[in-house]
């Protein structure tokens, strides 16, 4: 029996901001996880745990009870998503599963479709599980399929422009507001991903006076790793008063700050200009504030319009891009059953010449015409009698897998020249 492959796990459009938090997974963590699994004989997996996901990609035997087993293990580490499990926790298996894998990698399951990111975090996670000896024939196999194919959706789509020409879009508005960004001052609440592909874009423009702010415990050794002050959450209207830039990524699920909060806080500001740009998943800014003078507020729909290539480009490279996908899936599967088929006729030669022997030594003096005819006989047999019972048997499925065979066979030995023939073989035991 064949490995299934499997996915199990929780991301930013099943899982709210807050709870995605409690059940990321540090470095550390991860390696006592999986640690754990593997003790319980989960032995092919790796762990991808980010700001938009937690996910695990497998193979196991028994999939559906290994996903179990993984979703028990995510409660126990967050007990507060287990009254939400049901809605939060996803599973895949089999060509869901592969093709799950192959969206991620292609980053066509991510927020901002065909960041770069994503790929660089998976093959983190596939060198971590490769150094505990957690990455097996199968999964590594497949890994290293999703990876040629994200490197090829790359090369032969502009899917990755897409990302880029939407964070430059938001440039080019925070240029057009505040003239040149050397010294502006911005702020970025959450650790969202798109977030992040802003800062980059914003930073290849020169601005690098930047702050970090949110709710995760997470927050402050990120603001270290992207070079920004970081800002404790309560003092975030404080620091805001004097920022020109506020990038949100969070997706909390509610409004960051209400629109009396954000007039006072213009008020404060005495009515100079802010840009803010909601990258939340759902929308972190109250579209309320737009009524507010001097305050100017864009979410990713948004700035998709504003971009260059526009949003109707972008959505043609990604249909490209899935369609890439859905053949990598197809061509993976083939792949897969042809290598499981190579076992089986090893195994049907192997029993056709120990037969051929067994003939020829229980009558060594029979003519070629009677042997051949022995040999027939004795290889039918137990088919035949297999196929007798299923038929005889009369259930539903027994049944379906009799007519399954005998399309099967028609199929491997070209058949359909003798089906009319309904003389029944007789068959010699053995």
């Amino acid at each position: 029996m064949s490995q299934r492959p499997f996915v199990i796990g929780a991301n930013y459009q099943t899982c709210p901001s807050g709870l995605r938090d409690k059940l990321f997974l540090d470095q550390e963590e991860r390696a006592v996880f999986r640690k754990s699994l593997i003790e319980k004989d989960i032995k092919e997996f790796q762990i991808i745990s980010t700001c938009d996901r937690v996910e695990f990609f497998g193979f196991h035997l028994d999939a559906e009870d290994v996903c179990l087993t993984i979703q028990k293990k995510l409660i126990e580490h967050a007990p507060s998503s287990r009254s939400q499990a049901d809605e939060i926790f996803f599973r895949r298996y089999d060509d869901d599963a592969i093709l799950h894998i192959f969206e991620v990698c292609t980053a066509l399951h991510s927020q901002m479709i065909g960041e770069a990111q994503i790929l660089g975090q998976i093959k983190e996670a596939y060198t971590d599980s490769q150094k505990d000896h957690c990455m097996g024939h199968d999964l590594d196999s497949l890994m290293q399929t999703a990876f040629h194919l994200a490197k090829r959706v790359r090369t032969q789509t502009k899917i990755g422009e897409g990302a880029v020409s939407v964070a430059s879009a938001g440039v080019k508005l925070a240029k057009d507001l505040h003239g040149e960004l050397t010294h502006s001052r911005g702020m970025i609440y959450g650790l969202g991903e798109a977030g992040q592909i802003m800062l980059d874009q914003f930073n290849a423009a020169g601005m690098h006076n930047w702050m970090l702010s949110g709710s995760s415990r997470r927050t402050e050794r990120y603001a270290k790793r992207l070079n920004c002050h970081f800002v404790p959450e309560d003092d975030l209207e404080n620091k805001l008063v004097n920022c020109d830039i506020l990038i949100t990524a969070s997706g909390l699920g509610r409004f960051l700050l209400d629109d009396t909060a954000f007039k006072v806080l213009m008020e404060k500001r005495r009515y100079k200009p802010l840009l803010i740009i909601d990258c939340g998943v759902p929308l972190d800014i109250d579209p309320a504030v737009d009524s507010l003078d001097s305050l100017f507020r864009y979410s990713i729909e948004d700035l998709e319009r504003l971009a260059e290539r526009g949003q109707t480009n972008r959505e043609k490279e990604a249909s490209q891009a899935r369609l890439m996908v859905q053949e990598a899936v197809i061509e993976y599967r083939r792949g897969l059953a042809e290598q499981d088929g190579i076992p089986a006729l090893i195994g049907l030669r192997e029993h056709f010449d120990k037969t051929r022997q067994t003939v020829l030594q229980e009558h060594p003096h029979l003519d070629a015409t009677e042997a051949t005819r022995l040999l027939i006989n004795k290889l039918l047999h137990r088919p035949s009698e297999a196929l007798r019972a299923m038929a005889a048997d009369g259930s539903d499925a027994d049944i379906k897998d009799w007519i399954t065979v005998n399309r099967v066979l028609e199929q491997l030995f070209t058949l359909s020249d003798y089906t009319d023939n309904k003389e029944e073989i007789e068959t010699e035991g053995e």
